[in-house]
């Protein structure tokens, strides 16, 4: 368990570890007498936690005015600490007040919290954590407002109860029914007459004063997004709000953007996030150079934090970040307003073809306070601790919590940009420390499924169904087609289960796409999928270069080559070097003019035309119907250079070019 030392157990421990002579314990011969006083020291704790609040109040008890427990004094805490823990519910015999005595009086504040580490009790550290959090939350440093919330889950369950009276006593519980095919979990928050009255509101705005639409018709796509728009009437926010506010003290931003940079900025794309897939293998992976880049970025992006968790390594990092992942997960789970129904797969939100089906989930949540969430999969490594309220282990909590916060808040759909959203909506309610772990498993995941090779060639087929399902003419041949795609979508390949954490730029809201300079060493393309030494030729106006740099990418292009350079800065695509490819040609403007010749060769070029890893496919397929074709060239690019790959390779007039991202070694061969 959890909190305080087992009273038994206290027993056990010998004279070394007891504040208190053992001779009181045993005074009276009775083993019940010496538990009641040894639980009465164990109150310890609260007595000073509540001693200000006691002191104040006791003229008042004196004249009968105020009773024995008032609002956060120690009695008050002591009872809502034994609404967790029964075993210290108060009992009031002389041994317990006794044992309040002697632990709480006979010594000073100081001496005692240094000394309840010897009865092997976690109160000590928590009251320290929870005072420590409550300084932090008064300082306006950015990084002492990232400290607060981990000094407040480390206070667990002490901080709970402080919640909890700070909340007047309410207190959580679940109605769980399990019939062996569904577990059905209801919190003791559901108010049936609070959906009522949303379906109401939203129905009054779009129906003005017309009151003929049936209460128990289901709700319209309009009347949904009339319910998200208004935060008066959307519950996810509101909690979403609350929660943000106590674990980081801003509100929550139900207008958040989250796009990449330059010219038809989207939301989510394979530009953005390829990089996003790419690290989330990598970290998968577990080299040491991945570790060791990763963990010093992090000592650099949060250097207050990783001190005061006492960070040692990647892999503690990792494992403190998923324990705080956990924590928070479990207090948001609590205070959803609404039930949640689990199954093995038979009751996902689904449409017709298959899909995913957002409209029927906001549909559930918000008219029948009801979320249905997959109950399975392989145990996860840290999110695997079980509630016994709920049965439920943290993996499960957390697929409710992301599904609730993060697409119930703005209505986001369940395809690659709308869980784009949903980690831009879901991650502002965490900690940064357990942000790291939730960006592993929402964020990282989906770019790997969504924007990498990974379910391409099936993604690709699952299109070319949908379009003959578009022409076909019968309900046969529909039925036919509408089948094949969801036996197609079964098929889709998921992210392994893996506990890694992302580089902290990709933890960003602001994040535009990119893999960090410092990750060049550890991301090395597969052997076999690029080519090495590839004769290079380039011309330039500049004589005597040792380098050609893609830094300096445009510097003649105004000349010749104008829109394609407007194209390559608006829309922000990667810097690069051109070069031919085996021989030097003439003919091209590029050679026009007094210019100089050098050579040099290329490592890790990709072929754009074999495209070994399916780069260039998976832009093509994500560019479907796009009628902006530097949006494709933008995102095949970024892709290439994100794989780690040098340059890429492509037919260029009778012969072939080569793209290069980074700086080539060059020498003079000719001058005309």
């Amino acid at each position: 368990m959890d909190g305080l030392l087992a009273t038994d157990d206290m027993m056990q421990q010998g004279e070394s570890y007891l504040l208190f002579d053992p001779e009181d314990v045993n005074r009276t011969g009775n083993r019940q007498a010496a538990a009641d006083f040894v639980r009465g020291a164990s109150y310890a704790p609260f007595d000073l936690l509540g001693m200000p609040v006691d002191l104040m109040n006791m003229p008042f008890q004196a004249f009968g005015i105020t009773d024995d427990k008032p609002f956060m004094g120690a009695n008050y805490l002591i009872d809502l600490y034994a609404s967790i823990f029964p075993e210290y519910s108060r009992k009031g015999g002389i041994d317990e007040v006794m044992g309040r005595v002697v632990g709480g009086v006979a010594f000073d504040a100081p001496t005692v919290l240094s000394a309840l580490p010897k009865l092997r009790m976690k109160v000590d550290d928590e009251i320290n954590a929870f005072r420590d959090s409550q300084k932090l939350r008064k300082e306006e440093d950015p990084q002492a407002q990232q400290v607060a919330p981990v000094l407040e889950a480390q206070a667990s369950p002490l901080v709970a109860v402080v919640k909890r009276a700070n909340d007047e006593g309410f207190k959580v519980t679940f109605d769980v029914k399990d019939d062996g095919t569904y577990l059905v979990v209801r919190p003791s928050t559901v108010d049936k007459s609070s959906a009522e009255e949303v379906v109401k509101g939203a129905r009054a705005k779009n129906d003005g004063a017309q009151t003929g639409t049936d209460k128990a018709a289901p709700l319209t796509k309009k009347e949904i997004d009339t319910v998200l728009s208004d935060p008066n009437l959307n519950a996810a926010y509101q909690t979403a709000d609350k929660i943000s506010r106590e674990i980081n003290g801003v509100p929550y931003d139900l207008n958040f953007i989250m796009q990449e940079s330059g010219a038809g900025a989207r939301t989510s794309s394979l530009a953005k996030q390829a990089a996003i897939g790419r690290a989330f293998m990598m970290a998968a992976q577990g080299s040491p150079e991945y570790k060791s880049a990763v963990f010093s970025a992090y000592g650099q992006k949060y250097p207050t934090l990783m001190d005061a968790i006492n960070a040692k390594n990647y892999d503690d990092l990792l494992e403190k970040s998923y324990v705080q992942l956990g924590r928070e997960t479990d207090m948001q789970f609590r205070q959803m307003p609404i039930q949640t129904t689990y199954h093995g797969g038979d009751l996902d939100y689904v449409t017709s073809t298959g899909g995913t089906n957002s409209i029927g989930m906001l549909r559930d949540v918000i008219q029948n306070q009801n979320l249905n969430v997959f109950r399975g999969g392989d145990p996860h490594d840290f999110l695997n601790k079980v509630d016994p309220n709920t049965g439920l282990n943290m993996n499960e909590q957390f697929r409710a919590v992301h599904d609730y916060f993060g697409h119930g808040t703005r209505g986001s759909k369940f395809d690659a940009t709308g869980e784009e959203i949903a980690y831009g909506s879901h991650s502002q309610m965490f900690s940064p420390l357990a942000r790291m772990a939730m960006a592993a498993e929402t964020r990282g995941q989906n770019s790997l499924v969504n924007y990498s090779p990974l379910n391409v060639e099936l993604e690709k087929k699952i299109s070319e169904l949908t379009d003959q399902l578009s022409k076909a003419k019968t309900d046969a041949d529909k039925s036919s087609i509408r089948t094949q795609i969801a036996d197609l979508q079964m098929q889709r390949e998921y992210a392994p289960q893996k506990s890694l954490l992302l580089p902290p730029e990709m933890l960003e809201l602001s994040y535009t796409g990119g893999m960090p300079e410092y990750l060049r060493r550890a991301n090395i393309p597969e052997e076999g999928t690029y080519m090495s030494d590839v004769p290079l030729f380039h011309a330039s106006g500049q004589k005597g270069l040792l380098e050609v740099d893609p830094a300096y990418m445009g510097t003649r292009m105004g000349s010749y080559a104008a829109q394609e350079k407007s194209n390559l800065l608006g829309y922000d695509m990667p810097q690069r070097s051109y070069f031919f490819q085996d021989n030097y040609r003439t003919g091209d403007p590029a050679t026009r003019g007094d210019v100089s010749v050098y050579e040099g060769t290329g490592q890790r070029v990709y072929d754009a035309i074999e495209d070994p890893v399916g780069l260039v496919d998976l832009a093509r397929f994500r560019n479907q119907g796009v009628l902006d074709r530097n949006l494709f060239q933008k995102d095949f690019e970024q892709s290439i250079m994100d794989y780690g790959y040098g340059g890429y390779s492509a037919p260029f007039g009778a012969g072939r070019a080569v793209q290069m991202f980074e700086p080539v070694s060059v020498r003079g061969i000719l001058d005309e």
